[in-house]
């Protein structure tokens, strides 16, 4: 690993270990448990400044065996000045109960989503902030259908840094390591308002595919604190996302 990304993770370790302080340690169980995402992202470019976004998540556990989650999320991203850009969109949610804490029963979510990211250098890091806003409307799946939506909030802040990895290379294109931390904040209703429920901590290498596309793989440490079962999950997730930038 580059000196670069090595300083980085040091201080992503310990965020991560401070966040997990606050868990409900002391009264709920915690359970590890693997899982594997699966992730198209893509990004077409229809002006110099504008772009429509779409991800699509599948996410299972263990090595694919139980479904977890589907997730579906298009939007639009706009570039206001170089290193800025501002993107809103919808996302739709189908949750299983899964693993060894399952939820009561499946959910159903819509959300919508307004988010800022600022890009900037640091030597041979190029680091990526991005600031998440969602509106979430959820509701269970019982045996007559769905049931009442309920309303939340939620703040999202990830940093994510990446570098070449010295001299290492696919196809005649530098292959990338990378680092991220993401911390997901319920903002104004019940008794997680103000407390970090979710922390995702990331790291992995981007092979070039193409001049416009990319595979990053990677491992992600996930922390969920379920207050509905109640209990932590900590989900050792291998991740392979599937990145493609087209257009203008």
């Amino acid at each position: 690993m580059c000196p670069a990304l090595r300083s980085l993770l040091r201080p992503g370790l310990l965020l991560m270990l401070a966040t997990r302080a606050g868990a409900q340690g002391g009264s709920w169980p915690t359970v590890h448990q693997q899982a594997l995402w699966l992730t198209t992202t893509v990004e077409h470019k229809v002006t110099p400044r504008t772009s429509l976004w779409f991800d699509a998540n599948w996410r299972r556990m263990g090595l694919g065996e139980e479904p977890q989650q589907v997730l579906l999320r298009p939007g639009i991203i706009h570039t206001i000045a170089p290193g800025v850009r501002l993107g809103a969109g919808y996302t739709f949610v189908a949750t299983a109960p899964y693993g060894e804490v399952p939820l009561a029963q499946p959910l159903r979510e819509h959300r919508l989503w307004q988010q800022v990211t600022l890009n900037h250098a640091a030597g041979p890091l190029a680091i990526t902030h991005r600031y998440r806003w969602e509106q979430r409307w959820i509701a269970p799946v019982n045996s007559t259908g769905l049931g009442a939506y309920a309303y939340q909030q939620r703040a999202r802040y990830m940093v994510r840094a990446q570098a070449p990895l010295g001299g290492l290379t696919y196809r005649a294109r530098p292959v990338t390591g990378y680092a991220q931390e993401e911390l997901l904040l319920p903002v104004g209703h019940g008794g997680s308002a103000g407390r970090f429920t979710q922390n995702r901590f990331h790291v992995g290498a981007g092979v070039p595919l193409g001049t416009r596309q990319r595979l990053d793989v990677g491992y992600m440490n996930l922390w969920n604190a379920i207050a509905s079962v109640p209990a932590n999950e900590i989900d050792h997730t291998v991740t392979l996302n599937w990145v493609i930038m087209s257009g203008k």
